[in-house]
C-alpha cells in the first residue's frame, strides 16, 4: 500500500511540474512577436475635450495679427492658431488687447492663449509657457531711401566739407611752391626783354607746374636748366601720387556715404537717431542692453512715419513687421536692410502648465508641414524664412 501511495504522489508531482512548465513556456512564447505578427501601436494621444470656448488674446501687429475693417482677423500668427485649432476641433473667441497686457492676462487666466507677435525670451519663459516656434527670424533696420536729388546734395556737402577744402588748399599751396621754385631756377634763362616780376613770373610757372602734375604738356612750357628738368621729373612723380591719393580719398568717402545711407549696420546705430517700439518690446530691450540710445514710439507705424519725415535715421524692429509695412505703405520712401541680427523665435504663449500645450504643439507641427503654410509665409513676407519641412496636406 505504501508503494502505491508513493507512486500516486510521484504522478501528482510530475503533473504539477508539467503544468508549471507549460505555463512558463506559454508566457515566454507570447511575450515575443512571432513572424508575420506585428505589435499594435499605442493609441494616439487625443486632444483634451474642451467644453468651453477658448479666449484668445490678440494685439494688431502686422503681419502677425491684422484686423480688417469688417472686424475679421488674418496674419501669420492668427493663421497658425486658426489652422491648429481647426484640426483639434476647438472653438475660440478673439479679444483685442494691448501687447503689454498679454502676459499678465495669461498669468491671471483671463485668456487661454495669445495669437500675436510674441517672441520667446528668458523673462517671458519665467512667467508663461510657449508652444513650439512657428517662425524663426531676426531684427531688421528700416532706413530712408536716397533720392537722386538728395544724393547729389550729399555729394556737394561732402565736397565743400572742411576736410576736402584742407586737402585742396594744401595741393594749391604745393602747386604755388613748386611754381616759385621753377621761376627761381628758370628766370635767368629768359631774355632780358621778356623778364617779368615775381608775381607774373610765378603765375607763368603755374602753367608748367599744372601741366607736369596732370601729365599734359603742350611743348611750349618746358624747363631749360638741368636743375629745372630734375625738379620737373621729381614733381611729376609727387604730383601723380598726390592726385591718386586725393581721388581715392574723395571716391572712398562718397562711396561710404552712399553705402551707409542705404545699408546701416549694427555698429552704425550708436551714431544715429534710432526709433523703436516702446518698452516692453524686445527691440527696446535689445537697444538698451547694447547702450544704444533710442526714441520710443507707441506703434511701429508711428516710428516709420517719423523716419519718412526725416526725424529719425533708422528704425529697429522685427524684420517681418518692417518688411510687411514698408512693402505695403512706404515702398517708395523706405527700405529694409537685408542684414538681420539677433535671431529670435516666435511661438504662441500659454498659461503656465496649460493642458492645451501638448495637443497644440502636435497640431502646429502638422500645419507647418503643409504647402498652405509656406504659401502663407510667402504672401506676408515675400519668402519662406522658416526651416524646410516635409510637405503634406490639410484635411
Amino acid at each position: 500500500m505504501r508503494i502505491v501511495k508513493v507512486i500516486h504522489l510521484l504522478k501528482d508531482l510530475l503533473h504539477r511540474r508539467t503544468i508549471v512548465c507549460l505555463l512558463f513556456l506559454s508566457v515566454v512564447l507570447f511575450s515575443f512577436p512571432l513572424p508575420g505578427r506585428t505589435v499594435s501601436d499605442p493609441a494616439p494621444a487625443h486632444s483634451p475635450k474642451i467644453e468651453k470656448t477658448l479666449i484668445v488674446g490678440v494685439t494688431p501687429i502686422p503681419p502677425f495679427a491684422i484686423k480688417n475693417k469688417d472686424g475679421q482677423w488674418h496674419g501669420i500668427t492668427w493663421a497658425i492658431w486658426h489652422l491648429a485649432a481647426k484640426r483639434l476641433g476647438w472653438s475660440y473667441e478673439m479679444i483685442e488687447m494691448p501687447l503689454d497686457r498679454i502676459i499678465p492676462a495669461l498669468q491671471s487666466g483671463e485668456i487661454d492663449v495669445a495669437a500675436t507677435a510674441n517672441g520667446i525670451t528668458a523673462g517671458r519663459v519665467e512667467k508663461v509657457d510657449f508652444t513650439v516656434p512657428y517662425l524663426i527670424t531676426s531684427f531688421g533696420i528700416a532706413t530712408a531711401k536716397v533720392r537722386q536729388f538728395d544724393a547729389w546734395m550729399d555729394i556737394l556737402k561732402n565736397i565743400i566739407s572742411i576736410g576736402f577744402l584742407k586737402i585742396a588748399l594744401t595741393l594749391l599751396a604745393v602747386l604755388i611752391l613748386i611754381s616759385f621754385l621753377f621761376w627761381i631756377l628758370e628766370r635767368r634763362r629768359v631774355p632780358k626783354e621778356k623778364r617779368v616780376g615775381i608775381i607774373k613770373g610765378v603765375g607763368n610757372s603755374i602753367l608748367l607746374t599744372a601741366e607736369t602734375m596732370t601729365t599734359v604738356g603742350y611743348g611750349e612750357n618746358v624747363p631749360v636748366t638741368a636743375l629745372g628738368r630734375m625738379v620737373a621729373i621729381i614733381w611729376m612723380f609727387i604730383a601723380i601720387t598726390m592726385l591718386a591719393s586725393l581721388t581715392a580719398g574723395v571716391a572712398s568717402s562718397l562711396t561710404l556715404l552712399q553705402f551707409h545711407k542705404n545699408k546701416y549696420e549694427l555698429a552704425d546705430l550708436y551714431h544715429l537717431k534710432v526709433g523703436c517700439l516702446a518698452p516692453p518690446s524686445r527691440s527696446a530691450l535689445y537697444l538698451k542692453n547694447h547702450h544704444i540710445k533710442y526714441q520710443p514710439f507707441n506703434t511701429v507705424r508711428a516710428s516709420l512715419r517719423a523716419l519718412v519725415e526725416a526725424k529719425l535715421d533708422a528704425v529697429v524692429y522685427d524684420f517681418p513687421t518692417l518688411e510687411y509695412l514698408v512693402h505695403k505703405e512706404y515702398r517708395d520712401e523706405l527700405s529694409v536692410t537685408s542684414e538681420m541680427f539677433h535671431p529670435q523665435f516666435f511661438a504662441l504663449p500659454l498659461p503656465p502648465d496649460s493642458p492645451l500645450r501638448r495637443p497644440l504643439n502636435l497640431a502646429m507641427l502638422e500645419v507647418m508641414k503643409t504647402p498652405i503654410w509656406k504659401q502663407i509665409l510667402i504672401s506676408y513676407l515675400g519668402r519662406d524664412i522658416t526651416p524646410g519641412l516635409d510637405a503634406g496636406s490639410i484635411d
